[in-house]
């Protein structure tokens, strides 16, 4: 019995994070079409071939609560990668995750094949979280992978702050891009 418990700790285990190189706010801004504050309506999932791998991407549908940076549209319709198609479920570590109902901050580009995506995958998603005095602060996305040089991230400069503040800080960044 000592002996199985034993090889029992000695066996690999699965890892439950994954690994990013983080990006800064000035790369985040000058990847994207439009930075806004957006509310999730409605999700979809289906079998497609991105990137020439068949897999299950998520389109969901984004009610268009402020323009932050760029666009004009009332919605926007943006994939990720991951989710379910009947009994088969995929989870992609590190994309973001955009929860029916809850609102965030969420930057957009378009990827390799022009559909909006969320820039950066979870990097570029901030859920929207009221404090203990009512304001909305930035949180980081749920499946944020852990970042490779993230003290200067643009999750490290984002998370905890307002609306406006982050609005500022997007409105510097976007100034200073080439």
């Amino acid at each position: 019995m000592l002996a199985a418990s034993l090889l029992a700790l000695m066996l690999p285990r699965g890892a439950g994070a994954s690994v990013a190189r983080a990006v800064t706010l000035a790369q985040l801004v000058a990847r994207s079409e439009q930075v806004v504050v957006g509310t999730p309506l409605e999700a979809h999932a289906r079998w497609e071939s991105p990137g020439g791998q068949r897999r299950i991407v998520t389109y969901t549908r984004v009610r268009v609560d402020a323009a932050i940076d760029g666009g004009g549209q009332s919605e926007l319709l943006v994939r990720t990668l991951g989710g379910h198609v009947g009994d088969i479920g995929q989870v992609v570590s590190g994309e973001a995750v955009l929860s029916i109902g809850q609102p965030a901050l969420i930057f957009v580009g378009r990827s390799a094949d022009g559909v909006l995506a969320v820039t950066a995958m979870a990097q570029g998603h901030f859920p929207l979280r009221r404090d203990g005095h009512g304001t909305l602060r930035l949180r980081p996305s749920p499946r944020l992978a852990n970042l490779v040089g993230a003290q200067h991230s643009a999750v490290q400069r984002l998370v905890g702050r307002s609306v406006p503040e982050a609005e500022q800080l997007i409105a510097v960044a976007h100034s200073h891009a080439p």
